[in-house]
């Protein structure tokens, strides 16, 4: 049965949304407008000021009277036109409140409050008639601000060559970011910590600590039909980034039709890292569910061959060690029935994966796989199917035959894909950017075209989230990080520890995150390749709450976790939660979080390369007792010498109470925390 896109939904109605004292106010078109217009929060701490200087947009942003964001330039370059960096009149002012509370499908809390002051400046360059509007809403947690080109005459079609969006932050302000790129590889690298005037370009989200004590995170949100941002510095100003879209091939930014609007250009900001974690402004700058029905949306855990063939312990291509064999798949599915996971997934199930990866259909299994009797004994179990369907970059053969694929899925009821892009990206006969204008629009086919026939997307090498999710919620995750196969290619190289403490307040910005974690046996190395997991066993355990991921992989082999008393934590892990802590926080050292799924809390501690002792209150349980089952590294645990010792013990505990946590290097701590019966 076919999805229907709901396409009010995603211009601006609000269908599929649950509103509690939903209000806009009255809009109020200014005869004269000020020389600067001033936007407050709900709350009334933070402020966004927008002026006309010298003609050009610029915009501040203020919090708690002290500026964070001192004046910035704003505008943007078409071709064969004046850029509308200069020349420009404020014509008039229109402001409006939002104010709603929507239910995600899925997400880290059941309940999302949509809040913000919201106003639209619209300017005209006097001596070409070109109208460019500017949208800014103001948050309690930050702001968001596009561009909006109104339909206007001789703007039929046209193409930016560039966006001049500034953003100047304290250049003394400690960063966490990823250089940028524009290959496949560009989103999988680690977080370097550098001063921000030392920054000379990155990816988004790019995050910071001001000596002042206020966090700060430069990202975008619904990136639609538009190449991804990068951000550059200007060498004149430390501290001020200027936007960098990616290129199409010809040089060119964006080609574009008619009205558009730019993706949201945002500021999340707080006052401790949890504020930044915790936000939904991402989210919130997305337009409401585009889908009719969401009923076959399912979030959960999965299962299935993967970490095996990156161990090289069985191969994707056909042979006596191939791995998704009919009966190596049914083993995963006894596993997801026991583990309570949702899914099985299959890599190298289909002809010719491996190798070259070159002549797949996506359709034909392999001679040893039997694809009729893996659907059975999944839905006789109760499991899902994920087919893998990896393009190895040949993106154009995957469009010609998606909607036969997909059909052909929905037929046989397999309702989640994985994708991949891996290495190149040829899309209209040209190797291009995973990241440009057209890479983007591919994206986003993929995803409609899925909802369409009633399937998840987990996506890798694909174009980091934006909160689109909201919108299109069968784009349930994606990779954009430096992984679990990270520790498999690059061993002691491979990513440190504090990579963990980091990815809450980066990565996970935008949306949920394909780490693949809950490898238990962290030394296993079958193939004798000399790498491991820089972890221990109980870290891995810990990840579960840390990172967020509403398809999350228990990403171990069927061996590895019978073998390991850590499993019993992963049982019926919950993968959408109804609320979220974030506890106690400090970037690249430790990070501790909690998650309710009904009346049972679920909470992880991770640190770096360094051991250390955390009070932990528990201000956070509800009224009466709690059974606390605490997985732990043991006495004798160590990261580097000894790091699969696990400890498992059950402690009553209340609200009250002060658990003291200690965490040894690479290590963690998981625990369950169920109400005791009385």
């Amino acid at each position: 049965m076919a999805n229907v896109l709901n396409r009010r939904a995603v211009v601006g109605a609000t269908a599929g949304v649950v509103f509690t004292g939903a209000r806009a106010a009255p809009a109020n078109a200014s005869a004269a407008p000020p020389r600067h217009v001033t936007v407050v929060s709900p709350n009334g701490r933070l402020r966004m000021t927008v002026r006309v200087t010298d003609g050009r947009l610029c915009y501040q942003v203020v919090r708690h009277g002290r500026v964070l964001v001192p004046s910035s330039g704003l505008g943007l370059d078409l071709a064969d036109r004046p850029s509308l960096t200069g020349g420009l009149v404020l014509e008039s002012v229109q402001r409006r409140t939002i104010d709603e509370r929507w239910r995600p499908v899925w997400g880290p809390d059941a309940v999302v409050r949509n809040h913000a002051r919201e106003c639209v400046l619209r300017t005209v360059q006097p001596a070409t008639g070109l109208r460019l509007d500017l949208i800014v809403r103001v948050f309690d947690d930050g702001v968001g601000f596009r561009y909006r080109l109104p339909a206007q005459a001789g703007l039929d079609r046209y193409t930016v060559t560039a966006e001049r969006t500034e953003f100047s932050l304290p250049p003394s302000a400690t960063s966490w970011s990823l250089e940028a790129g524009t290959d496949w590889r560009a989103d999988e690298r680690h977080y370097r910590r550098a001063r921000l005037a030392d920054v000379k370009t990155a990816q988004t989200p790019l995050s910071l600590a001001t000596q002042g004590g206020e966090y700060i995170v430069v990202h975008e949100a619904a990136l639609i039909d538009y190449p991804s941002m990068t951000l550059a510095a200007d060498g004149n100003r430390p501290g001020t980034l200027t936007s960098e879209l990616i290129s199409l091939p010809d040089g060119a930014k964006a080609h574009l039709r008619g009205e558009f609007s730019t993706p949201w250009r945002t500021l999340v900001i707080g006052g401790r890292p949890g504020d930044l974690a915790e936000s939904h402004l991402i989210e919130n700058l997305n337009e409401p569910c585009a889908l009719t029905d969401t009923s076959w949306i399912s979030p959960g855990t999965y299962v299935g061959v993967w970490w095996e063939l990156q161990r090289r312990h069985t191969t994707w291509t056909e042979g006596p060690r191939h791995g998704a064999t009919t009966e190596r798949v049914k083993r995963y599915i006894d596993l997801a029935r026991e583990a309570g996971a949702s899914s099985v997934l299959a890599e190298g199930w289909n002809t010719n994966a491996g190798g070259n990866w070159t002549g797949q259909d996506f359709l034909t299994p392999r001679a040893d796989f039997d694809l009729a009797e893996v659907l059975r004994y999944a839905q006789a179990n109760g499991v899902g199917f994920t087919a893998h369907n990896e393009t190895r970059g040949f993106v154009d053969y995957y469009e010609q035959h998606l909607e036969t694929i997909f059909a052909r899925y929905a037929e046989l009821g397999i309702h989640s894909v994985k994708t991949g892009y891996a290495t190149k990206f040829v899309l209209g006969g040209v190797n291009r950017s995973h990241f440009d204008q057209e890479a983007v629009r591919h994206y986003q086919r993929v995803v409609e075209t899925a909802a369409r026939h009633q399937i998840m997307i987990i996506a890798h090498e694909a174009i980091k989230p934006t909160g689109l999710a909201r919108t299109y919620p069968n784009m349930m995750t994606g990779e954009g990080v430096a992984g679990m196969e990270q520790h498999n290619y690059m061993g002691r190289l491979g990513n440190p520890p504090e990579q963990a403490t980091i990815l809450p307040f980066t990565r996970f910005m935008g949306g949920p995150a394909d780490y693949t974690p809950g490898v238990l046996n962290v030394t296993w190395d079958p193939a004798g390749l000399g790498t491991r997991v820089q972890t221990t066993s109980a870290a891995q355990l810990a990840l579960y709450s840390v990172f967020f991921s509403p398809l999350q992989m228990l990403a171990d082999t069927v061996e590895n976790y019978h073998s390991h008393p850590g499993f019993a934590y992963l049982k019926d892990m919950p993968a959408s939660w109804d609320e979220t802590r974030f506890l106690d926080c400090v970037i690249g050292d430790y990070t501790v979080v909690a998650r309710r799924k009904g009346h049972t809390w679920y909470l992880g501690a991770i640190t770096d390369e360094y051991d250390r002792t955390l009070r932990l209150p528990l201000r956070f349980l509800g009224r009466g007792g709690y059974r606390a089952e605490i997985y732990s590294d043991a006495a004798d645990t160590s990261w580097h010498d000894n790091p699969l010792p696990i400890d498992v013990r059950t402690e009553t505990v209340r609200a009250s109470t002060v658990l003291k946590l200690k965490l040894v290097a690479g290590g963690g701590t998981a625990i369950r925390f169920r109400r005791a019966r009385s």
